[in-house]
């Protein structure tokens, strides 16, 4: 007599709500409401005779039966996967990845002729979001992201460490005596960043300055923070991403990188399924392309 198997959809919610350790989460994104992903998961463990969370009061945690459930579909739902993606056939050389705006500006696509002559194959579609894209949910491949691992639901490959590179106006060396007089700092207009609100604080912090007096600026997000700083006053900039800039001569850097920093630029990807065709050369192109380009600027630097 066979066994009969649950509904495959059930499995397909509990994966994505083991990964994630939340039914919100999970409804999130699978589009669904948590009261339908709750009901799901009741489902499946009626359907087996043994729970699979444990429900605490704000979080979820797996049992040895949940732990092991998700070990063993693991392999099978990616087969399916891989099984359709097979037959859907060209559409499988299709990646769409997520980039965070300073990588995309300032390494991916002024290099993109290069890796699509070395991946022909490859349709490579490039989003560019400060935000980080819910790669469970909307149909990314990859995502170069900015951060501390881990991220639920993801596996993550470091590329890049960063550093913090103090930028300002042209003439600011000169008018301010940098980078000898370190504690005029305190008194040169700042660009905020709404997104890091204590990134300048844990700056001064750092290096033992006391609290700003100089003007503040305040703008939403890093982009508009680097493009304040050709005119308004200084920024805090991704080193070595942002050098070009001053290699151009549109902004100074009075002084030498800090860091590097506890993030760093990771490439990121759902757990719950393989890495599409052409996405395992993707990472590993982006990642020469950063070391190939921290090379160049630290060259240009000394």
């Amino acid at each position: 007599m066979q066994t009969r198997l649950p509904n495959l959809n059930l499995f397909l919610t509990f994966e994505v709500a083991a990964q994630l350790l939340s039914f919100k989460q999970a409804a999130e994104a699978l589009h669904v409401t948590p009261s339908a992903v709750s009901q799901q998961i009741q489902q499946l463990e009626n359907a087996i005779g043994k729970p699979l969370f444990l429900r605490h009061n704000r979080s979820l945690e797996l049992t040895d039966d949940g732990e092991q459930l998700l070990t063993l579909i693991h392999p099978h739902l990616n087969g399916l996967r891989r099984a359709t993606a097979t037959v859907r056939g060209n559409q499988s050389s299709q990646l769409r990845v997520s980039v965070m705006p300073p990588v995309a500006n300032r390494v991916l696509l002024p290099n993109m002729a290069g890796f699509h002559q070395a991946h022909p194959d490859v349709e490579l579609l490039v989003e560019t979001s400060l935000s980080n894209a819910n790669l469970l949910s909307e149909g990314i491949d990859i995502a170069i992201r900015f951060g501390q691992p881990p991220w639920p639901g993801l596996n993550h490959e470091k590329l890049s460490d960063v550093m913090i590179q103090v930028i300002t106006p042209v003439g600011y060396a000169r008018q301010y005596g940098f980078p000898q007089n370190l504690k005029a700092m305190a008194q040169i207009p700042l660009i905020h960043m709404a997104e890091r609100p204590g990134a300048w604080k844990r700056f001064f912090d750092q290096l033992g300055l006391p609290v700003s007096e100089g003007t503040a600026y305040k703008v939403d997000d890093y982009p508009a923070a680097i493009q304040a700083a050709e005119t308004l006053g200084a920024a805090l900039a991704l080193y070595p991403i942002e050098q070009p800039l001053v290699d151009a001569g549109r902004v100074e850097a009075p002084f030498p990188p800090v860091g590097p920093l506890d993030e760093a630029i990771y490439a990121v990807y759902p757990k719950n399924r393989d890495l599409p065709a052409g996405g395992r050369a993707f990472i590993d192109w982006i990642q020469s392309a950063l070391s190939a380009f921290d090379s160049r600027t630290t060259l240009t630097s000394d």
